[in-house]
């Protein structure tokens, strides 16, 4: 008894009961019955470490922004989380908060992303109307076939300035400008004149196959579309990029008599359609790169994470949405369709920006 007596009186803290209280599980506050535990000589209650750290509420923004992304509105996150019954503190204004709070890092860090140790052989850029306003995204392909986004600018148009901005930032954060690179882009003046402006000499452009078709379509009367589709088709899947070329001349021609502006269209930019035909790449890698597809699909899965917000507040609101949604496609990314050939594609831009230097210096000469 003695002994027993003696231990108990060097504690320096005892149990005194208990309180409610809660912890956060996978984002969601869910109340426990907490431990209460006193100092022996009078100083007061003490601060349990652990219970801290379960009480962290980087949590639940974390949380709300999976449910959000995955289609869960802050008016029935309250209904889906996993141990609803003991939960609370999970009202719509709170998961609001932590969704801000999260997508505003999320901001942060792809806007701090660095790529000093990447080749990005290929680098897709498209601008698309986002509640309102543009945005303006860069995807990169790493010599492995890999996607990852770049970054992110948002505008009030598609212009010169805006994706200029965009590629300069890129620049600062590592991505080579001093390497031959793949522009897909879908022909729109502002991103081929930034694209040359920023990369100079090392940049190769693809004119995005399926705008141009939809361009010159627009320009023709609904009776010819199909004939154009099928000439368009033609010259597209040809492998010979000279025999594409003749293909593609000979539409300029038939579309002249029929619409003269669509016949412009078609001209306007048309050896820069043919550019992956032109690098020699095989059939599935050059399919692939002859579009802004890959960079579309991940806008789209952007959009229907938005497409329950009902009131847009501010242009922060649209960037941290739409960064959310890109984020979300990111992780489902898988390698581009014939990665396996991204080392002949790297070859091939290497050679073709060579053969353009020694050309402009013998042009000098």
């Amino acid at each position: 008894m003695a002994s027993g007596t003696s231990g108990w009186a060097e504690r320096s803290e005892t149990r005194f009961g208990q309180q409610r209280g809660f912890i956060t599980i996978a984002g969601q506050k869910v109340s426990i019955d907490k431990p209460r535990v006193r100092y022996t000589d009078g100083r007061g209650e003490v601060e349990l470490e652990r219970y801290q750290l379960l009480q962290s509420p980087e949590a639940l923004p974390q949380a709300a922004l999976d449910h959000l992304v995955n289609g869960v509105s802050t008016r029935r996150y309250e209904r889906v989380v996993q141990l609803a019954r003991a939960g609370f503190g999970v009202k719509k204004s709170s998961v609001s908060r932590g969704f801000v709070r999260a997508t505003a890092a999320q901001v942060a860090q792809l806007a701090e992303r660095r790529f000093d140790d990447e080749r990005f052989a290929v680098i897709f850029i498209d601008a698309q109307p986002y509640a309102g306003e543009m945005m303006v995204a860069a995807l990169g392909i790493t010599a492995a076939g890999e996607k990852r986004l770049l970054g992110l600018r948002q505008g009030a148009t598609e212009n010169a300035t805006v994706v200029t901005s965009l590629l300069e930032e890129l620049r600062e954060r590592g991505v080579k400008t001093d390497e031959p690179t793949l522009f897909v882009l879908d022909g729109a003046k502002a991103l081929h004149a930034a694209v040359l402006r920023v990369w100079g000499k090392f940049a190769v452009v693809q004119r995005c196959q399926v705008h141009k078709r939809r361009n010159v379509a627009a320009h023709l009367p609904e009776k010819h579309h199909d004939e154009l589709h099928a000439r368009l088709h033609a010259a597209y899947q040809e492998k010979n990029a000279t025999q594409a070329r003749t293909l593609l001349l000979a539409t300029v021609k038939w579309l002249r008599p029929i619409s003269p502006a669509a016949a412009a269209s078609l001209e306007e930019g048309l050896d820069e359609t043919l550019t992956v035909a032109r690098l020699g790449v095989p059939e599935l890698l050059r399919k692939t790169l002859a579009t802004t597809n890959p960079i579309e699909s991940a806008f789209s899965v952007a959009e229907s994470v938005t497409r329950r917000v009902k009131r847009w507040r501010d242009g922060d609101m649209r960037q941290r949405w739409c960064v959310a949604g890109l984020l979300d496609a990111e992780r489902r990314f898988n390698r581009i369709k014939g990665h396996k050939h991204m080392p002949q594609l790297i070859s091939a831009l290497d050679r073709i920006t060579q053969t353009t230097s020694l050309d402009a210096t013998r042009k000098h000469a």
